[in-house]
């Protein structure tokens, strides 16, 4: 997992973003070329141009700000006479292309998608270790895990009814993205026994059902920050922390809980390092300033072990789909904790992306562009006005009734829309700068809190684009 710098990071955000966009939107470019629409202008990024050409009466440009790009297309947008910028009257494009335009955009980068995935596939992600079934650690009384029968030692092998295979990775995402009650199947001396509960708003995740109950992991080293604490006292990237001062590691948050109760005192470390085990002594951690209060960190990320597993495009594509059904379901519920302020806007995808690359390297944010591209075609194909799907949606009426839809009707519903999906936008814009410290804090843990407890656990790799934690 290499490093990448803040100004790495960033480049890659800015480069990978914008390509996604970009993609999608010469993808509309070259249906409505081919479908003989009038193209008016495409541009390579935003804002003022600073150069360009016109070539068989399409002003292509390239725009002060180098993120994505836009494609000038006036008979895709409801009007009684489409016009140009300077007045000149266009025919109405039949539906039939206006479709076929308006459906390239998502379908390039599907195929952007695919295309990635296969380096995604050739190189490999990093993802939890396999484990079918998760070993509970502690169960604090109040929690409603608890009044429903869960305790330490038990042994969860499905959730809903479902198996899992990368345990507590699977287990807090299927229980965070749970539409209402949600049902453990335990297992505890040989006896298999079913528990069900309704997730409580856990503050330490923004409400969201995150589990109160802790489980038994490996605690194993993914990184080591430079200059920090853990670099000095010796500690290495695969590492498996085995003891605190004599005191056993049951997982990462333990661990966690440690160094904060620490307040820079000397430890001592035992860990297990290949097929060695060893002692660390005088390992202190740092004072940093999080939130106006003093908090202790060594500047390591930890976290469950994972391994490199090959994931083929199809899957990628498929995981995808499941996720954000999933996600979808647990939005629209009546029961669920999963609320719109939960959804990411770009900030916050690009907060996702920027965590990805810093942790997992090159590869782990290639596999989020991926998950990018996809979403970004699947959210497009949503039949709302102003999205591509509603373009699709209004010529596809006007395909079968043989008529067009009322111009003062396909108006209203483009203003109604977009003023929706703009004041949206907003409001997950709100809650993403919120939590956009983040980004430049490398040490994001999964209950929320910032540490160098993580590589979190999944939902977010998948959208409520934060994966719930982020992923």
């Amino acid at each position: 997992m290499a490093i990448f710098s803040s100004i790495g990071v960033g480049l890659f955000i800015v480069f990978f973003f914008g390509l996604c966009i970009f993609v999608h939107e010469f993808g509309h470019l070259l249906a409505g070329l081919w479908r003989g629409l009038f193209v008016e202008r495409f541009s390579i990024g935003f804002g003022r141009r600073i150069w360009g050409f016109t070539r068989n009466g399409v002003e292509y440009i390239v725009s002060a700000l180098p993120f994505g790009g836009y494609v000038a297309l006036p008979q895709l947008e409801p009007s009684e006479e489409p016009e140009t910028a300077d007045g000149r009257k266009l025919p109405h494009a039949p539906p039939i292309d206006r479709i076929l335009t308006a459906l390239a955009g998502p379908a390039f980068n599907v195929l952007f998608g695919f295309f990635l995935a296969l380096f995604v596939w050739w190189m490999g992600v990093y993802q939890t270790a396999r484990a079918p079934y998760c070993d509970v650690l502690s169960v604090p009384e109040t929690s409603p895990e608890y009044q429903a029968g869960l305790r330490p030692e038990d042994r969860i092998i499905a959730v809903n009814g479902k198996s899992f295979t990368r345990g507590w990775t699977d287990v807090a995402q299927m229980v965070v993205l749970s539409p209402g009650e949600v049902t453990l199947r335990l297992q505890h001396n040989g006896v298999t026994r079913d528990i069900s509960y309704r997730p409580a708003p856990n503050p330490k995740t923004e409400g969201l059902g995150w589990p109160f109950f802790t489980v038994r992991t490996p605690t194993v080293v993914h990184l080591i920050m430079p200059k920090s604490a853990a670099a000095a006292a010796g500690l290495q990237q695969g590492d498996v922390v085995l003891k605190v001062d004599g005191k056993d590691i049951e997982n990462a948050e333990v661990f966690v809980d440690l160094i904060r109760d620490s307040a820079g005192r000397a430890m001592e470390l035992t860990v297990a390092r290949q097929d060695r085990v060893l002692t660390l002594e005088n390992v202190r951690a740092r004072a940093e300033r999080e939130n106006g209060k003093e908090v202790f960190r060594i500047g390591a990320v930890l976290d469950a072990p994972v391994v490199l597993t090959h994931v083929t495009p199809w899957r990628q594509f498929t995981n995808v789909l499941t996720t954000t059904r999933d996600t979808l379901h647990s939005l629209l519920a009546r029961h669920s904790l999963v609320k719109p302020r939960h959804i990411s806007g770009p900030i916050g995808i690009a907060q996702m992306i920027g965590l990805k690359v810093y942790r997992e390297g090159f590869r782990g944010g290639l596999s989020f562009i991926v998950f990018v591209s996809f979403s970004l075609a699947l959210f497009n194909l949503l039949p709302i006005p102003v999205l591509d799907g509603g373009h699709i949606f209004l010529a596809a009426v006007e395909l079968v009734s043989r008529r067009r839809v009322p111009v003062r009707v396909a108006y209203v519903l483009q203003v109604t829309c977009a003023s929706l999906l703009i004041g949206f936008m907003l409001y997950v814009t709100f809650f993403d700068i919120k939590r956009f410290g983040t980004l430049f804090n490398l040490f994001p843990a999964r209950d929320g809190k910032k540490t160098e407890q993580t590589v979190p656990a999944k939902p977010p790799e998948e959208p409520l684009p934060r994966e719930a934690p982020p992923g």
